[in-house]
């Protein structure tokens, strides 16, 4: 069972830092926590839950503040050294009992780097954010809201969390007598972009709304084919932890009584799973070729799982008894093709590539 991975920043000001290296006191500026009056970070991780320092994870985070209307900073990074963190400005507490709202991304609240539309403001925090489907990069997201210097003696803590969705394939067999080799994975018509909304009621949550009309399909390409296991028995992994925008997808309605062609199907941003894969039966290729242009030929199963949950790394499994062709009719060596979606887990950094999950398949 993967465990959850949570990402702590504490923010101290005091003239005393806990730190979780032992280059601990963080400097701002040439400035150090003597100055009570200004915000520090100080990155930390539960080194029970995971096998990465912060640093590993996290290079540089980006924080925006709020006192009422006043901005008290807004989009300032915080950065790795290489041996403690640092920023470009420093935050400040307001005076008084005055609070103050923190808002915090992995990645710069600006235009540019998948970012786009952002806006921020003490009643709005939000952007659109695309996740490229050529190098995705992952997206964290903290908030602490309502807090006053005196609330914590000064300690304000920021609960990063994986704000995407996190799949990865499995397949099983379900062919006697044959061995399936797939060379290549490609998911059509994802939705890649959406636009995230902080909560400016609860600490660290925050809601997506997928960006209509934007898509892009994502690939995951072997350097050697994976072979299913020919007993059926197990299902063998084959893909990587995918990093998707939280959806649920519009499923490819195809079906053998009523038949949709791909080209139809990526016209209405359907979405469905390519397999190029090899079927081979007593040495003879009933399915792709030994060599050549059609070494590996596709076979395509409509799509349509659940994705909207934030956070969550989840296992697909398909056995793999078949499919559908490029003009929608079905393609059966020996029966048909069911997808099997397996329950949540806390997504988190580090997923052992082949590591099996307990948990209970549900079959849509």
């Amino acid at each position: 069972m993967c465990k959850s991975r949570w990402i702590t920043i504490v923010v101290f000001v005091c003239s005393v830092l806990i730190s979780c290296s032992d280059n601990s006191e963080l400097q701002t500026n040439g400035q150090n926590a003597m100055f009570d009056s200004t915000v520090y970070f100080i990155p930390s991780i539960e080194q029970t839950t995971t096998r990465a320092s912060t640093s590993d994870i996290i290079q540089e985070f980006y924080v925006s503040a709020y006192s009422g209307i006043s901005n008290r900073g807004k989009n300032v990074r915080y950065y790795w050294t290489g041996s403690s963190w640092a920023s470009d400005r420093t935050i400040n507490w307001p005076s008084g009992s005055k609070t103050i709202n923190f808002f915090a991304v992995s990645k710069p609240m600006a235009e540019g780097g998948g970012i786009s539309n952002v806006k921020l403001s003490s009643k709005e925090q939000s952007f659109d954010y695309t996740v490229d489907n050529q190098n995705p990069e992952d997206l964290l997201l903290a908030s602490t809201l309502n807090t006053t210097y005196s609330d914590m003696d000064g300690k304000v803590r920021l609960d990063f969390a994986y704000s995407l969705a996190y799949p990865y394939f499995t397949c099983k067999q379900g062919i006697e007598g044959v061995t399936v080799k797939i060379k290549e994975v490609i998911v059509h018509n994802l939705w890649n972009t959406g636009r995230v909304l902080f909560d400016l009621n609860r600490n660290s949550r925050f809601s997506w709304t997928v960006v209509d009309s934007l898509y892009a399909n994502y690939r995951q390409v072997f350097d050697e084919p994976v072979t299913l296991d020919e007993t059926g028995k197990k299902a063998v992994q084959i893909s990587n932890k995918w990093i998707w925008m939280p959806q649920r997808p519009n499923k490819w309605t195809t079906s053998e009584t009523d038949t949709v062609a791909l080209v139809d199907a990526d016209a209405q941003h359907q979405c469905y799973v390519e397999l190029k894969c090899q079927i081979i039966q007593d040495g003879a290729y009933i399915w792709g070729a030994e060599s050549g242009e059609n070494q590996y030929e596709s076979v395509y199963i409509p799509f349509g799982t659940n994705f909207r949950s934030i956070g969550y790394s989840r296992p697909v499994q398909l056995t793999f008894t078949g499919g559908f062709l490029k003009d929608g009719t079905v393609f059966k060596p020996h029966g048909g093709s069911e997808i099997t979606i397996s329950s949540w887990v806390q997504a988190s950094v580090l997923i052992d590539p082949w590591e099996e999950m307990d948990s209970q398949d549900i079959t849509f």
